[in-house]
């Protein structure tokens, strides 16, 4: 179980969490939801190690590991769609079959040769995506993941964390109740900055 004890997050004058207590599920999707800038993606970051509170504590499983989709793909420029997937694993033949199941699963296998800059911006979301699920880990925290995407991209990305998720906990950030309740097992609704659960 992930819980936040009084986490509080201020960058300058700026308070983005204050005091924010939260416990979330060991297993399960589950989608916070709430309107852009509400603090959201600083919650993420937190829970992910990327950012350190100014107050209060984040409490993980010892030993857990995490994987992050990030709004932006942050892809490998020099290297192709199936070697930034490879990135994330070990060196072997395991992985490169693992690779290529994602890349298949992602409807991208056709492109698996291309770099990021010739690769459509729904395709280079589906390899951030592939990546962070060779990556696996215990936590998948996705932000935002279909931001931008058109109807059809968004359903196949869906379908691929849905199916490809067996076990751990993955948290989704949206400011779309459409997509929190068309992925997640439950919906935390927020508010902000800072931010803080609708009563």
């Amino acid at each position: 179980m992930i819980e936040l004890i009084n986490a509080t997050k201020r960058y300058g004058e700026l308070t983005v969490l204050d005091a924010l207590n939260l416990k979330l599920p060991d297993e399960g999707v589950v989608a916070l939801l709430g309107p852009s800038g509400s603090g959201k993606t600083t919650l993420l970051r937190t829970i992910a190690g990327l950012e350190k509170l100014s107050a209060g504590e984040v409490i993980k499983p010892l030993g857990a590991q995490v994987s992050m989709v990030f709004q932006e793909d942050r892809l490998i420029p020099g290297l192709s769609a199936r070697e930034n997937i490879l990135a994330a694993l070990p060196p072997g033949r395991e992985s490169e079959a693992k690779a290529d199941r994602l890349l298949s699963a992602c409807g991208i296998a056709h492109a698996s040769h291309l770099l990021p800059g010739e690769l459509s911006g729904g395709m280079q979301r589906r390899v951030a995506i592939g990546r962070a699920l060779a990556y696996g880990g215990d936590i998948l925290l996705l932000d935002e993941p279909f931001k931008g995407l058109d109807p059809e991209t968004r359903e196949d990305i869906i379908r691929i964390v849905q199916g490809s998720r067996t076990g751990g906990l993955t948290l989704l950030v949206t400011h779309s109740m459409e997509e929190a309740e068309r992925c997640a097992d439950w919906v935390l609704r927020f508010e902000g900055p800072p931010l803080r659960l609708r009563g």
